[in-house]
């Protein structure tokens, strides 16, 4: 695998002010270009905010292309005289950002289509979208939202695999993508715990999801604002009183499991990691072909399992 650096953000986004939090997006994902990362993965809903019962107020919408490709517009005030529009708005504004500063993004957003809604992750890469649509939403989730039915596959910087929030907990899905070739596995969450909570959750199960499939794992924790308080942050890059926000959390691990970087604190941040190099299913591939001899210390898991039996 081509070694890459990637880059995490957490960020407290305002639900209903798409525009702000496209701007704030846009700051740390020129940040991370800065920084010479080539991917920046932001959380669940970090576009729209997270707000499940807001979702018929807060949605974007699919359109069609005049090529009969998707394009996604805002539901509301984004064409003229505030018409429904398609291609511009926030989430243009964000793939034309990406596009000048030569990176690639990940961010979520509440979705709609027709009468139905979704909760929904974007990586977008060199013109390309990618659209995932959670597949198991959360029991007060599915009282807003559809599931969604299809595991893709992101082909550019580095083949990425998107799982929402909860979804760690199911080892299939990182397996489905691992089947389709992903090296990297997304998480961004939209979860309330606080970062020590998140750290303890997380180091349980994403450390296996990573082991056993080979591939290498980063999780992305959303800021909300503290309920107690009622402040809500806005600012741009490097704002935000950590002592009115909570939430958050970020972390990378390698292919064995083993913690890259990390930062469970409340402020409005990012950070970086360089992964790439053996992947295990490359090492398996040359034992297999006789021009490796057979290490341990590098097994390739998921290539071992005896799938007849599952």
């Amino acid at each position: 695998m081509t070694g890459i650096k990637i880059a995490l953000a957490q960020i407290c986004p305002v639900p209903g002010d798409e525009s702000a939090n496209a701007e704030k997006i846009n700051a740390y994902m020129k940040e991370a270009a800065d920084g010479g990362a080539e991917l920046v993965v932001f959380p669940e809903c970090s576009l729209t905010g997270y707000a499940p019962e807001r979702a018929a107020e807060l949605a974007l919408s699919i359109g069609t292309g005049p090529d009969g490709a998707a394009e996604l517009a805002l539901s509301i005030g984004d064409g003229p005289d505030g018409a429904p529009g398609i291609g511009g708005g926030p989430i243009s504004a964000i793939e034309k950002a990406a596009e000048k500063l030569g990176i690639a993004v990940s961010f979520g957003f509440m979705e709609k289509s027709g009468d139905k809604f979704y909760i929904s992750q974007e990586l977008y890469c060199g013109g390309e979208r990618t659209i995932y649509r959670k597949t198991h939403p959360g029991s007060r989730e599915a009282m807003f939202f559809e599931a969604g039915n299809e595991f893709p596959v992101s082909r550019g910087p580095v083949d990425c695999g998107m799982l929402l929030c909860w979804e760690s907990h199911i080892p299939e899905i990182s397996s489905a993508y691992r089947k389709l070739g992903a090296q990297l596995l997304l998480f961004p969450y939209a979860s309330g715990m606080s970062g020590e909570r998140c750290k303890e959750n997380w180091q349980v199960h994403l450390p296996a999801r990573a082991s056993d499939n080979g591939c290498f794992a980063a999780a992305c924790n959303l800021l909300t604002k503290d309920v107690k308080t009622g402040v809500h942050q806005t600012g741009a890059a490097g704002s935000g009183n950590a002592e009115d926000l909570r939430g958050g959390g970020l972390a990378v691990w390698d292919p064995k499991g083993r913690l890259i970087a990390q930062y469970f604190g409340t402020e409005e941040t990012l950070i970086t990691a360089e992964i790439g190099g053996e992947l295990p299913r490359e090492r398996f591939l040359k034992e297999k072909q006789g021009i490796a001899e057979h290490d341990m210390h590098t097994l390739s898991y998921f290539d071992l399992k005896r799938k007849e039996l599952f």
